[in-house]
């Protein structure tokens, strides 16, 4: 029979795993909020009212877009949440713009008129960047917009427009 080692608990070791499981412990628990000098969560404004019907938007999209991978720029798609009460439209998407530490995408307009929702996207500087100079670089900004028709009804299509070219008009 071979000598083994045999495993033993130094002070050492103890200080070791418990700073480890420490560090971890409050990393986690810092990821979400936001720190000095970094940007704001992806949280959007608080939802408003567009012709009887809700809008919520966010920095941010769950799960994946269809045709991203393929897609080299600007992309949009459509989530159907029609069965839902009240019934919801989904808009996830990315803009290409400047480097994320200094720009930040907004939802700039957003109209329900009979049959079409419209939704214009834009990127502006982030009022958070107190730095000298924004680095030269184009990152995705990923967005969503949800859409409850609470009293308004579902239009036919959407158009999704970012700055001035459109990326997605689908119908319903």
């Amino acid at each position: 029979m071979g000598v083994g080692r045999e495993k033993h608990f130094t002070p050492f070791a103890v200080v070791r795993d418990v700073y480890r499981r420490a560090l971890l412990a409050s990393a986690t628990a810092v990821s979400a909020a936001s720190l000095a000098g970094c940007p704001a969560p992806p949280r959007g404004d608080d939802p408003t009212t567009v012709a009887d019907a809700t809008v919520t938007f966010r920095r941010e999209y769950d799960g994946e877009i269809d045709g991203a991978e393929t897609a080299p720029n600007d992309v949009a798609a459509v989530r159907r949440q029609l069965g839902r009460a009240p019934p919801r439209l989904v808009v996830v998407g990315r803009l290409l713009a400047g480097s994320r530490r200094c720009y930040r995408v907004t939802l700039s307009e957003v109209t329900l008129d009979g049959d079409a929702l419209r939704l214009r996207l834009a990127a502006e500087d982030d009022p958070d960047w107190d730095g000298d100079a924004c680095p030269d670089v184009a990152e995705p900004h990923p967005y969503s917009v949800a859409v409850a028709f609470v009293e308004a009804t579902v239009p036919e299509r959407v158009v999704v427009r970012h700055e001035g070219e459109t990326i997605l008009a689908e119908q319903i």
